[in-house]
């Protein structure tokens, strides 16, 4: 992963500090994966295991055996599956360990972007569930929504890497400000780049293109329509519907009312139509999550 064009203040060791969790995720990751490749070399064995008996009682006269033969042929295949299943129990116990450090470590690096723009943390915890939220209403299936809601705490990660004075500006920013804000997408993407975890994946996607616009005027990369990414397209109106109703250092929150029409009259120019139309379907749950999560925070 490449670092040196990060900006900010006192930002390189952070940025090295990134750079060494993502290799322990990596390493996590590796674990994982051999874990699976036991998990499915186990089943083999009993499937295997199971044929063989099979296939020794077709080949013997059933009726010239004596209950006992049967019996202890019976038995040992019911041992072998009452071990393979234990150890099957125990594989599992650690791979969701595993998985969960391995999350854990996702969201503590997003809530450190986030502390960074003067937010609690809890907008994360709101925007990733009404993304997994849109998305299902979209119709894509659970491993999608469990992915895009475990990916999409990561969208704001880049923001490490810019400045406290332009970052938690009150006022508007000048146009070279801008450009460097801008820069936030390409940082993200750039600390999330070259993995092959599925969730890595696509938090790099939704880092680069959440601020794409579904009429192509968005960047880094003025993508337009299906170019962008769906994860991105989805990601960008949980997380616009989700700060325009809570307050910021430069303005307080619009209602919901307001919010709800401002989604509307960006169908088309800033969201993507039907990406909208899955929002609104599902508004009422995504408020009522809204007010559930602030409540436990």
């Amino acid at each position: 992963m490449s670092v040196p064009h990060f900006i900010g203040n006192e930002m390189d060791s952070l940025v090295k500090k990134l750079a060494a969790t993502s290799t322990d995720i990596h390493l996590v990751w590796d674990v994982v994966k051999v874990m699976e490749t036991e998990k499915e070399d186990l089943q083999a064995q009993l499937f295997r295991y199971a044929q063989d008996i099979q296939k020794l009682l077709a080949e013997r006269d059933i009726a010239a055996m004596n209950e006992n033969e049967k019996n202890a042929a019976y038995k040992q295949l019911e041992r072998f599956n009452h071990d393979f299943m234990i150890l099957m129990e125990q594989k599992e116990k650690s791979y969701q360990a595993l998985e969960s450090s391995h999350l854990d470590t996702i969201r503590r690096l997003a809530k450190a972007a986030e502390f960074k723009d003067d937010d609690t943390g809890a907008h994360i915890v709101r925007m990733s569930r009404f993304s997994s939220i849109i998305a299902r209403a979209y119709g894509q299936d659970e491993k999608y929504c469990n992915l895009l809601e475990q990916a999409s705490p990561m969208h704001d990660i880049g923001k490490i890497g810019i400045p406290d004075d332009v970052l938690k500006k009150p006022g508007k920013l000048t146009e070279a400000e801008w450009v460097l804000m801008r820069k936030h997408t390409e940082y993200g993407a750039n600390i999330l780049s070259g993995s092959d975890v599925p969730v890595l994946q696509m938090a790099e996607e939704v880092a680069l293109s959440h601020h794409e616009k579904f009429d192509g005027s968005g960047y880094p990369s003025n993508l337009q329509g299906e170019q962008i990414p769906l994860s991105a397209r989805i990601v960008a109106l949980a997380d616009f519907f989700d700060a325009i109703t809570m307050d910021r250092c430069y303005r307080p929150a619009f209602s919901d009312e307001k919010a709800l029409a401002m989604v509307k009259e960006s169908s088309g120019t800033h969201f993507d139509p039907k990406v909208v139309k899955a929002f609104f379907s599902v508004s009422n749950e995504i408020i009522n999550e809204r007010n559930r999560i602030n409540y436990q925070n």
